[in-house]
């Protein structure tokens, strides 16, 4: 099938939330990879904002809130992606089975570079963990450094009223300073690739697991709809501290 692809260049957080949920309301197959121009928290859709006040290294770094669900996430030394699958796309409907999927060509790309990650079949941590990366839950991407079990990519899910489904995920390539207790990549491999390297292999391999043909095809309505996400509702303080 043919499918939108989009490579951001790195947005502050409030933009790259509206990019988002603007491809979500415009209803077409559509996959992103995206980065951050500066280290950003993304709160969860249910976390109260209080809760970053707690976590000391990210205290002073800007603040989103997702409209998916789980725990905070520090977007910084990652590598973030999006897919979303309009109502009625087999895709859409089989919500668990695509998480895992993507996951599964996750880790597929990651293992070539000697990772040795995996799905975790357990549940760790709850609502009280404020990063999303020190709580895990079966579907989640691990990888195995000695005795540590790490979890290295998370994933989200949300559905809007049409039935269209967005689902998004970080993948940590490095330790941050505003989150220095996580470590990523490559921290466990010191053959850790390039984000372009991991790109480029991680679209090849998506293609083949899913037979997607990517295209470079974005209508010039996004631009009016990430405006208008961005500026009611991603940049407004009242969504980000509603909880």
């Amino acid at each position: 099938m043919d499918i939108d692809y989009l490579d951001s260049p790195p947005q502050s957080g409030p933009r790259n939330m509206a990019i988002d949920e603007a491809l979500l309301e415009l209803g077409r197959p559509v996959f992103r990879f995206y980065r951050w121009k500066e280290p950003t928290v993304s709160l969860g859709y249910f976390q109260r904002y209080a809760e970053r006040e707690g976590h000391v290294p990210s205290r002073s770094a800007p603040v989103v809130r997702r409209r998916s669900g789980g725990g905070a996430i520090v977007h910084d030394k990652e590598l973030t992606y999006s897919v979303v699958f309009p109502h009625g796309s087999p895709f859409a409907t089989k919500r668990l089975a695509l998480y895992e999927a993507v996951h599964r060509s996750f880790i597929a790309v990651l293992r070539q570079w000697g990772l040795a990650t995996e799905l975790s079949g357990v549940e760790h941590g709850g609502k009280d963990v404020f990063l999303c990366f020190q709580r895990l839950s079966p579907g989640d991407v691990v990888v195995r450094n000695g005795e540590r079990v790490l979890k290295i990519l998370g994933s989200a899910q949300y559905r809007n009223k049409f039935g269209s489904l967005l689902q998004h995920g970080s993948l940590l390539l490095d330790r941050s300073a505003a989150a220095p207790e996580l470590d990523g990549g490559r921290q466990i491999s010191d053959s850790f690739p390039t984000v372009e390297e991991l790109i480029e292999a991680l679209k090849s391999r998506l293609c083949e697991d899913f037979s997607w043909r990517f295209q470079n095809f974005i209508p010039e309505s996004l631009k009016e709809m990430v405006a208008f996400f961005e500026g009611t509702r991603y940049a407004y303080g009242d969504w980000t501290r509603k909880r």
